[in-house]
């Protein structure tokens, strides 16, 4: 992350979280050159509700609908700057990075000038705290990265990701196999807007000294203490790869038992005893009781690394067992895929490192039996039981997937560390998958639900969009722009107005594409037939066209 401490100390008021005017307006700054990234010419058919005919024009109108949405969420009197750009990152076989982003700003701010309640906060945040541009026009708020290398080559010429690539629709229907731009946009911009932590995941030390707004509301559950009262950057450090750190912010803690499911586990029986957390995979059916149930069998592929299962098996060699796999030597789907073609009715995949990640799919093949990882140590458990364990999904009644006992979400905290994503997400553990976990997932639609990020954002001083969508300057639709729960069916209407006048080369042409768009919301259920008839009344009565 690109981090600037632009101001040592600036003096607000003690209630600077004062109601606001206007919804945000947040401008995407186009950084790339011509003929690349966001301005690359390659042909490219409309998809989803995106309208435009090349790649670079594609991705300018996802990234504005990812400005507008954002924008008619949150409220600010200052102008919000986001840089963009298209550039190679990481994409090997330890994995892909899709985007990166942070704040290009950050300023300390206090308390009627008094020095222990320095904090450092996101220059966005800042701004709309303060009801100023404390830069005055000078630069960007947020910087944000994405991969150009993305489903196609490397610079070094090596594959990244082959058979993936990006979807730009905006309507949140991702193909499969790819991934959709608009989910990562809106991730990233999150994350510049204040879902991230400024201190050194790597040892602890907070950035310049400074305790920051987001860390702030960081607790460790293994010390009971908050973040900030552990008394050494070493205590800190150890407490980011701890696999124990909550959200203490009360407004997403009152909606942690709204938009979390019960927490699912791995029971172990038989010659075993136990309940295993695990990571799921973006490829096949999800692990649940109704498929994931039988005796353990450790794979062997006769290969010089048998239990990697990157080989092929003698077929029926695990007929109607649980498959247990290790990590290593080739992707997990095909893994998953050899295990199925020698008829396993499910797969265990066991890490080569403490903890579980969520597994990326890989599309040179197509694994159909459902597929979830377990830690290094209990897979090492699993395997050794064998023969006589089994296993099989199940819920831990009264406890939520990603929270803690007290009903708190938990942040990604792994062992070993993983910088760029350490301490600054929602925990791998969330059910249903969380826009801002360290992954991206095709379950993901952030053009319509944020999930516990608007919470989030609203402990930090952000104020949310009180008010409903309105369809030109003032025209109130009566659907709320961002509810209690992170649905923005409101804001997704604020945003589609913009495209549909966009692209309208006369009225009857947007009222038709804002009408097509009410009725998808209506079938959906997400709007009710007295919120379309206001709708449509807004469309047909919209000025400026």
């Amino acid at each position: 992350m690109n981090k600037t401490l632009l101001a040592a100390a600036l003096a607000v008021a003690t209630s600077f979280a004062a109601p606001l005017s206007q919804a945000a307006d947040i401008v995407p700054i186009n950084n790339d050159p011509a003929g690349q990234g966001l301005n690359d010419p390659t042909p490219i058919s409309p998809q989803g509700g995106n309208s435009g005919t090349t790649v670079g024009e594609q991705r300018r109108i996802v990234y504005q609908f990812a400005a507008d949405l954002w924008g008619a969420v949150l409220q600010s009197d200052v102008q919000i700057r986001v840089g963009a750009s298209f550039r190679p990152l990481r994409c090997d076989s330890t994995g892909t990075v899709l985007g990166s982003a942070g704040a290009a700003a950050i300023y300390v701010l206090t308390s009627n000038n008094d020095p222990s309640t320095a904090m450092l906060y996101h220059g966005a945040l800042a701004d709309a705290l303060i009801g100023e541009d404390l830069q005055a026009g000078a630069g960007l708020d947020i910087n944000t990265n994405f991969n150009s290398a993305y489903g196609n080559t490397n610079p070094d010429g090596s594959p990244c990701s082959p058979g993936a690539g990006w979807y730009y629709g905006l309507d949140g229907k991702t193909p499969e196999g790819k991934t959709d731009f608009l989910n990562v946009v809106m991730h990233e911009i999150a994350h510049g807007l204040g879902f991230s932590g400024f201190g050194s995941v790597s040892t602890g030390a907070p950035l310049a000294g400074y305790r920051d707004i987001y860390s702030s509301y960081v607790f460790d559950n293994r010390t009971n203490l908050a973040f900030y009262q552990l008394p050494t950057n070493a205590a800190r450090r150890e407490a980011i790869t701890g696999g124990n750190l909550a959200w203490t912010g009360p407004m997403v803690t009152a909606q942690v038992p709204n938009l979390r499911s019960l927490k699912t586990v791995l029971r172990v029986s038989g010659t075993l005893s136990a309940a295993y957390d695990f990571g799921t995979a973006a490829f096949g059916p999800e692990a649940a009781a109704s498929n994931f149930d039988g005796d353990v069998v450790a794979v062997n592929d006769g290969s010089a690394s048998p239990s990697l299962g990157c080989a092929a098996s003698p077929a029926g060699a695990y007929l109607g067992k649980v498959a247990l796999v290790s990590r290593g030597g080739c992707s997990f789907e095909i893994k998953a895929k050899h295990a199925q073609d020698a008829g396993a009715s499910a797969v265990v995949i066991a890490n080569n490192v403490s903890g579980t990640i969520n597994m990326a799919a890989d599309d040179t093949v197509e694994a159909t039996v459902p597929t979830i990882m377990v830690s290094l140590a209990d897979g090492q458990a699993l395997r050794a039981a064998i023969p006589g364990v089994r296993v099989a999904i199940g819920t831990v009644p009264g406890v939520l997937a990603g929270a803690d006992r007290r009903g708190r979400a938990l942040l990604f905290s792994p062992n070993p560390v993983q910088p760029g994503s350490s301490f600054s997400h929602f925990d791998t553990s969330s059910s249903p998958n969380a826009l801002m976990e360290p992954a991206i997932t095709r379950t993901l639609m952030s053009n319509l639900d944020l999930d516990l990020t608007p919470s989030l954002f609203a402990d930090e001083g952000w104020q949310l969009n009180p008010g409903n969508a309105t369809i030109g300057a003032d025209c109130d639709t009566g659907i709320p722009a961002v509810s209690a729960d992170g649905v923005i069916v409101g804001a997704n209407i604020q945003a589609w107005d913009r495209v549909c006048a966009a692209t309208a080369t006369h009225r009857g042409e947007y009222v038709s594409c804002m009408v097509q768009h009410r009725n998808l919301l209506r079938e959906s259920g997400l709007i009710t037939n007295q919120d379309a008839l206001r709708l449509a009344r807004c469309a047909a009565s919209r000025k400026g066209l």
